[in-house]
């Protein structure tokens, strides 16, 4: 399959029982595979993607109050069923190794800020996959499928739009220990 690119924008849920009850809510049509939909829920904490040509995906955290889903030993994360395993080393000073390892079946993929600055998915085998472009001025974010992707490449990027990246760079590195410190947590962001 060809590349392609296209955009997720940030919607509204229609009824107020359901803005009460969402996070965030990303939407967009992704080539090929359809309308896609991220939704971040407040209880239970949870990021739920839907699309007809992507396996399902879902990620979770017991403890993660509200907003992003945190990354750490006790994340749960799942594509088309299949659980997936998540390292990282929050103390590395280079990009590359700050990134966030996901073992998923067979696949091995690194989820990263690429010296770009574009957040990237990499599969250990095939390299680069699904790219994010920063939003920038728009609000709406374009998602990069590389010709190398299939379908549950897009739908593990797509799951990790619900998850706490922010130390994914030195800054946001410093800023989530500074905050992990503040609220007396473990700096699992």
């Amino acid at each position: 399959m060809s590349g392609f690119s296209f955009d997720l924008v940030e919607r509204v849920p229609a009824h107020r029982r359901e803005r009460k009850a969402t996070f965030l809510l990303l939407v967009g049509t992704a080539g090929p595979y359809g309308e896609v939909c991220l939704r971040v829920t407040n209880a239970p904490q949870e990021a739920t993607l839907v699309g007809d040509g992507l396996p399902d995906a879902t990620i979770s955290h017991p403890d993660t109050p509200y907003g992003y889903i945190t990354l750490d030993a006790q994340t749960r994360l799942t594509v088309g069923g299949v659980a997936a395993r998540l390292s990282r080393n929050r103390r590395a000073l280079r990009k590359e190794d700050r990134g966030i390892g996901i073992v998923l079946g067979d696949r091995h993929y690194t989820y990263l800020c690429a010296p770009t600055g574009r957040e990237e998915l990499r599969d250990s085998e095939r390299g680069p996959v699904v790219q994010k472009d920063d939003p920038g001025v728009s609000a709406a974010m374009t998602m990069v499928v590389l010709s190398e992707a299939d379908a549950t490449d897009l739908a593990l990027a797509l799951i990790m739009q619900g998850a706490n990246r922010l130390g994914l760079t030195v800054g946001g590195a410093i800023v989530s220990g500074v905050m992990s410190f503040l609220n007396g947590s473990h700096g699992n962001g």
